[in-house]
């Protein structure tokens, strides 16, 4: 039986980095509150510091090291079934959380008891470089403090957010899922399944240090955009895809399948002329996007919104290749999971431009051609 005013903190973890761990094994404990630690290595080969020893030894911490390398669905599932408490915190093992942390948590537990879950703040610090300004200016941060403009969510990125044990779908986390996406299915899926949505905590904050010291994220951003692809034939998702215009991976790779007839039909030039429009067009469009977004005319910014963009994409296109699954082809998932079944080939002012772009390229193109 779970205990009803408890919280289970489960900290998944590659490196067991205890410099970043140390700030929450030692925050701030609301009274009359018990609150238990389990910190779960995904790495059999992990060496464990001597302060993390102790941890364990003074019974601060549960440390659990995987066999073998599990992914994080099954390491936070690990993480989740070792425990009794009623609540489960979950946290990235390299967030810094705000001191209140706990508090912030439990007051909102109090006034929401038979809430399904919480979610939380995390925010990342200003841009360091151009390819931060270009995550922060892409869209890849925004579910990570939407909390502060939403009173409700249907799902977060698991970086820091409260469950409740007893309401929790029994499956937990998708293991099948190993790209990413593991987090957003399952806390879909756990929140259809109720009918309900996750409560907004504003005042429960962690702050996030920049992947890798604000380096270009180029394999992150392709397994993203692998993970969207698996993640949208799962039941719970699968209502909420929808057909749209193609992107620039998914029309370069067309023009690939088409170039061939087209060197033999002698109309190659049109089919390279239409890629070069594309990759201009997109360059361009990102520029502007930065511009008028990041307030930035930064040709470096600009690249690196084309690069974090198109690597997300690719990840897609190279899901469908790989699985076979053509019909996946140009789908894509509502993030925001309000209504299913949503409309198809959707526009934005960011693909009206595009295509104007387009357009005028290849208009540009045929009278210089004649």
């Amino acid at each position: 039986m779970a205990d009803l005013r408890s919280i289970d903190i489960v900290i998944p973890s590659f490196r067991l980095a205890e410099s970043f761990l140390s700030p929450i094994i030692h925050l701030s404990r609301p009274p009359g509150w018990t609150i238990n630690y389990f910190l779960v290595a995904d790495n059999p080969a992990v060496q464990v510091s001597a302060g993390i020893r102790r941890w364990e030894q003074e019974g601060k911490i549960k440390l659990i090291i995987n066999t073998r390398n599990l992914g994080p669905s099954e390491t936070r599932n690990t993480g989740i079934r070792a425990g009794n408490g009623q609540w489960l915190l979950l946290l990235d093992d390299d967030i810094v959380p705000g001191e209140n942390l706990l508090h912030a948590y439990v007051a909102a537990i109090e006034a929401h008891p038979p809430a399904l879950g919480f979610i939380g703040v995390t925010d990342f610090p200003e841009p360091v470089n151009a390819v931060t300004h270009a995550l922060k200016i892409n869209g890849t941060l925004g579910h990570f403090n939407l909390v502060r403009y939403k009173p409700a969510m249907r799902w977060a990125p698991t970086t820091n957010l409260v469950l409740n044990r007893e309401r929790l779908d029994p499956a937990l986390f998708d293991a099948s899922l190993k790209k990413a996406g593991e987090d957003i299915e399952f806390l879909v899926r756990n929140s259809l399944r109720s009918g309900e949505l996750y409560i907004s905590v504003p005042e429960a904050v962690v702050q996030h240090p920049w992947w890798n010291n604000g380096a270009v994220q180029t394999e992150r951003l392709f397994r993203y955009g692998e993970g969207a692809f698996e993640m949208a034939a799962k039941p719970a998702i699968k209502n909420y895809t929808y057909r749209d215009f193609t992107n620039t991976a998914e029309t370069l790779f067309l023009l690939l399948l088409l170039w061939p007839f087209a060197w033999w039909g002698g109309w190659a030039y049109w089919v390279s002329v239409a890629a070069a429009s594309v990759v201009i067009a997109e360059l361009f469009t990102n520029w502007l996007k930065a511009v008028k977004v990041g307030k930035t005319a930064s040709p470096a910014v600009a690249f690196y919104l084309f690069w974090a963009k198109n690597c997300h994409e690719l990840g897609g296109l190279t899901g469908v290749l790989k699985s076979f699954r053509f019909r996946q082809f140009a789908r894509r998932v509502d993030m925001g999971f309000v209504k299913p079944h949503p409309s198809a080939f959707r526009l934005n002012r960011w693909k009206i431009i595009k295509m104007i772009l387009i357009l005028l390229l290849l208009t540009a193109a045929f009278l210089m051609r004649h």
